[in-house]
């Protein structure tokens, strides 16, 4: 079933198709790329995928299903527009890139974004308030992963630390 451009997949798991979502993704990349060239900075195209691409490939991620596999094959998408533009081969990480660029893991961003989207559910509004109740112990998951607590101020500071710290290693 097609909702809101996610197609929604029954059945014993709940499972979202993101063969649109990569269709889009690569359609927008490889519209950027030819353009950007070697006229520009690798940190403009990076910027440009960040702005342009990045968002028709995370469309909807906030409720996501994630397992392994999915995140995987989102990662290698992610991680091959770096190594594009860097001219990296393939078996190089692109993490130090990532670092540089301040652009955190494809991973990262979503369990930011549906950390932040689990707190935006946490209003006034009882309607709000029992949607948050029903996804609370995958959300209390997501911010474990990034020892965050909800008190914490900026879960956008918490998920980079937890990147900084993962790199360091």
């Amino acid at each position: 079933m097609k909702y809101l451009g996610l197609y929604l997949i029954g059945g014993a798991d709940f499972k979202i198709d993101l063969t649109a979502a990569k269709r889009k993704y690569y359609g927008c990349f490889n519209t950027i790329m030819p353009v950007v060239g070697n006229q520009v900075n690798e940190i403009m195209a990076v910027h440009f995928v960040k702005s342009y691409c990045l968002p028709q490939l995370m469309y909807g991620c906030e409720i996501w299903p994630l397992n392994s596999v999915t995140i995987r094959e989102i990662d290698v998408i992610w991680n091959n527009g770096f190594r594009c533009i860097f001219s990296c081969c393939w078996r190089e990480s692109v993490k130090p890139l990532q670092f540089y660029c301040r652009t955190l893991p494809i991973s990262y961003l979503i369990g930011e974004r549906q950390l932040l989207f689990y707190r935006r559910l946490l209003c006034d509004n009882i309607v709000l308030r029992t949607l948050a109740r029903l996804i609370r112990f995958e959300t209390l998951g997501i911010a474990a992963k990034y020892d965050m607590y909800f008190s914490t101020a900026t879960v956008k500071n918490a998920v980079w630390s937890s990147f900084v710290n993962v790199f360091k290693c």
